[in-house]
This record gives C-alpha cells, sequence and structure tokens, in this order.
C-alpha cells in the first residue's frame, strides 16, 4: 500500500507541485492528444485539468481550505479545497465537512503508463480529511458532489448518494468503517 503525506493549506510545496502539474498537463497533452485538450475530452485525464482550473482559480481565496497529500517521490499526488458546512441529519442540522474540489494528479488520471503513477492517493486525501475532522472535535461526516464517473470510486469509500444529484455523504459510522479498513489493509501489508 502506497503511503501519502497530508497537508494542510496551500503550502510552497503545495504551489510548486501545482506548477508541476501544469507542465505534466501540457507535456501530456502534447504527446498523447495532439496538443489539444479538447482531445482528452470524457476522459479521467481530462476531469483532471477542468479541477484543475477551478482549483487554480479558487486557491487564493481559499488557502488555508486547500487538503492534498505528498507521494513518497515527494510528488503532489491529490489536492481538495474543503469547506465547513452544515447538513439536515433527522431533522437537525450537522456540521460537516464538504469537499468542493478533490483531483488526482495528472499522472494518476491519464490512461498511458506513467512512472510517477501511485495508487491511493485520493483514498488517502479522504482519510486525511476524516483524520482531521476528528482531531479538531468536528463531525466526521463527509459531503461532495461527485460526477457520474466517480460515484462508483467514492461508494466503495462509503460515501452515499442522497437525491440523484450528485450529492453524496459519508456518514460517520461509514467513515468509522473506512478507516478500519485501511488500517487493516496497512497491517496485513506489514506482513507480506
Amino acid at each position: 500500500m502506497n503511503e501519502f503525506r497530508y497537508i494542510i493549506g496551500t503550502t510552497s510545496e503545495v504551489r510548486l507541485g501545482l506548477v508541476f502539474w501544469a507542465e505534466k498537463i501540457r507535456e501530456y497533452t502534447d504527446t498523447y492528444y495532439q496538443g489539444d485538450k479538447e482531445n482528452a475530452r470524457g476522459t479521467d485525464f481530462y476531469r483532471c485539468i477542468s479541477k484543475l482550473e477551478q482549483i487554480s482559480d479558487n486557491i487564493l481565496d481559499k488557502e488555508d481550505f486547500v487538503r492534498s497529500v505528498i507521494d513518497d517521490q515527494n510528488l503532489l499526488a491529490s489536492i481538495s479545497i474543503i469547506a465547513r458546512t452544515e447538513i439536515l441529519i433527522e431533522d437537525e442540522f450537522t456540521a460537516c465537512i464538504e469537499i468542493e474540489n478533490i483531483s488526482n494528479s495528472p499522472w494518476n488520471t491519464i490512461e498511458f503508463p506513467q512512472v510517477e503513477k501511485r495508487k491511493g492517493a485520493a483514498t488517502s486525501l479522504v482519510e486525511g480529511i476524516i483524520v482531521e475532522s476528528r482531531s479538531l472535535g468536528l463531525s466526521d461526516i463527509l459531503k461532495l458532489f461527485a460526477v457520474p464517473e466517480a460515484q462508483e470510486f467514492y461508494q466503495k469509500i462509503g460515501f452515499e448518494e442522497t437525491n440523484g444529484s450528485g450529492e453524496m455523504i459519508l456518514s460517520s459510522n461509514a467513515a468509522s468503517m473506512f478507516l478500519l479498513d485501511l488500517e487493516q489493509k496497512r497491517n496485513s501489508a506489514a506482513f507480506d
């Protein structure tokens, strides 16, 4: 199981990582998509490009709300912007964390083999957000809006779709099960 380091905020390491992502996006677009990102439309790589544009547009205003993970090569592997919000559960508002944007690195989304590729980055990022939320005494419930192509990934973590709009919630129980599952995988990998 790959290991990642959780980062809070927009550090210089994160900024440099985003610059490197932009360079890799240009390289992959030139190499695999004839220099036109529109040729990648409908792929995970194209969604990565779109999410990176959204994150870049918002990063200055939301520096304190950026969360990311760095891999064992010291490369930015996944990034998100979070926000505190409330959801209605059984007629009561409950504070939770909303993941506004989340993206894996270009090399983790491109369909072609890349030496930088490391599996588990987005999973590790969600794990870090849950652990951080718990350490701050907040609810470990997470909310996000997932595009249809990403819903299966989030369902594997334990998120459930709420109303058909793409809104998905990770309940407190599901968050605990997710963390326990990751711990068990790490422990079993230590014995392999």
